[in-house]
């Protein structure tokens, strides 16, 4: 068996060397330095030693590490051990996941200071020693044990029920043995089984246009549709446990049964329908309105006024030695300029609601509404007067060409891309 926490504890000191050999050393003690002990203050005492430690490798003399090195590793060998001491007494059956990360805390602070070149104290000249110990049985000890707890539990889950959510949790249980220990007993087929039994089949129904507006924006509601299930199917971590039945085998399984889909709260109806698709939930909505604010431009004029002190010719003095000389002369100057502010805003707005039914019992799984806008706003400007009295942001707005908002056609896309993108995360969450 491959242990990947140990792969992972042997490269923890990996990035301070890499970051040794790729800067120089001036002054860089001091500053890890610094983050050791604001670190130390939030009581991340592996962080505090790892950078204390970074901080001799800089500069082995560097008599504020060596100060504290010692004091460091002392704290965070005992807080691990503290925690470990209270872990075990527990009865909790997982508590060996947390064993392992108290275990691997101890093992990189035993390495970094194991890391570092003999230590002799610039003040005291007295050595700087540490009592390192191996942890390494004890760890893949836990190790195994956290492994075990996962799998044996994956074990239970999987022999309790046929249900999909169910198979589901067991999948994901030997997922976790097999990231403690590759190749963990039998663990990868037992997730190979389960994820097969925990993949949820699921129907999305096209969305049911009630918005009155389909002779004005087309498909819209076939456009959603589509889009929510595209998103779903181009993300593989939300389809390791989900099937989405494409729209087309939908409809046409519809057509060639000469179903009624539209209002699928009659439980017939969605069992006939489930029983024919074999899927486990059916996904039915609506478009109740399609709200579109046409283009519209706001006109603001600002007032601009800067005050500068600036030269305005020159003027004779008579300097320390009585001799008459010619100097600048400056006095207040104050420019003005009116900007003329423009901003184009345009919106469009869906409204609906969609649910989520079994497919044999047509209860409702879960319901919600949706309130998606979609806004185009441009902004820009121009001005008249002196150009100084401009701020920076005027001067960015009076470069910019004026824009045109998007047709009606385009706007009403966008936002049904932008809806089809959040309900896809939504149904994303809810199988998860």
């Amino acid at each position: 068996m491959i242990c990947v926490k140990n792969l992972i504890i042997s490269s923890l000191l990996t990035p301070v060397f890499t970051l040794l050999c790729l800067t120089g050393c001036g002054g860089r003690h001091s500053e890890f330095m610094d983050s050791a002990q604001a670190n130390y203050r939030a009581k991340d005492y592996n962080a505090a030693l790892r950078d204390t430690v970074t901080a001799l490798q800089y500069n082995p003399n560097y008599e504020k590490a060596q100060t504290y090195v010692k004091a460091f590793f002392d704290t965070a060998v005992r807080v691990h051990q503290d925690r470990i001491n209270i872990l075990e007494k527990t009865s909790d059956r997982f508590k060996w996941d947390q064993l392992v990360v108290e275990y691997e805390g101890l093992i990189e602070v035993n390495s970094l200071v194991g890391s570092l070149p003999p230590l002799t104290h610039k003040k005291t000249l007295q050595p700087i020693t540490f009592d390192i110990k191996d942890y390494t049985a004890q760890f893949n000890e836990v190790l195994e044990k956290a492994a075990e707890a996962h799998y044996q539990e994956g074990i239970r889950l999987a022999e309790s029920s046929n249900d999909p959510d169910i198979q589901k949790r067991a999948a994901k249980e030997f997922k976790i043995v097999e990231e403690f220990i590759v190749g963990y007993k039998d663990a990868q087929t037992r997730y190979e089984q389960a994820k097969s039994a925990g993949v949820k089949r699921i129907a999305i129904l096209t969305f049911e246009d009630k918005s009155g507006k389909r002779r004005s924006y087309g498909a819209i509601s076939e456009t959603i549709t589509d889009n929510i299930i595209s998103s779903i199917l181009n993300d593989p971590e939300a389809t390791e446990f989900l099937k989405i039945v494409s729209r087309n085998h939908l409809e046409q399984i519809i057509a060639e049964q000469d179903l009624n889909f539209v209002g699928l709260l009659d439980r017939r109806t969605v069992a006939s329908l489930g029983k024919v698709l074999g899927v486990h939930e059916i996904v039915v909505g609506q478009i109740t309105q399609i709200i579109y604010i046409p283009p519209d431009i706001k006109r603001t004029t600002l007032n601009r006024e800067r005050t500068e002190n600036k030269k305005t010719g020159t003027e004779k003095y008579v300097d320390k030695n009585g001799k008459t000389k010619t100097r600048p002369k400056y006095s207040d100057a104050t420019v003005t300029a009116k900007l003329l502010h423009y901003k184009l805003e345009s919106s469009v707005s869906i409204i609906g609601s969609y649910k989520i039914l079994d497919a044999q019992t047509a209860e409702l799984k879960k319901a919600d509404n949706f309130d998606t806008k979609h806004e185009f706003i441009s902004e820009w400007a121009s001005f008249t007067g002196n150009e100084e009295a401009l701020t920076r942001d005027d001067h960015i707005l009076v470069s910019r060409d004026r824009e045109k908002a998007p047709i009606q056609e385009v706007m009403v896309l966008d936002a049904a891309n932008k809806l089809a993108g959040e309900l896809a995360e939504a149904l994303k969450a809810y199988v998860r």
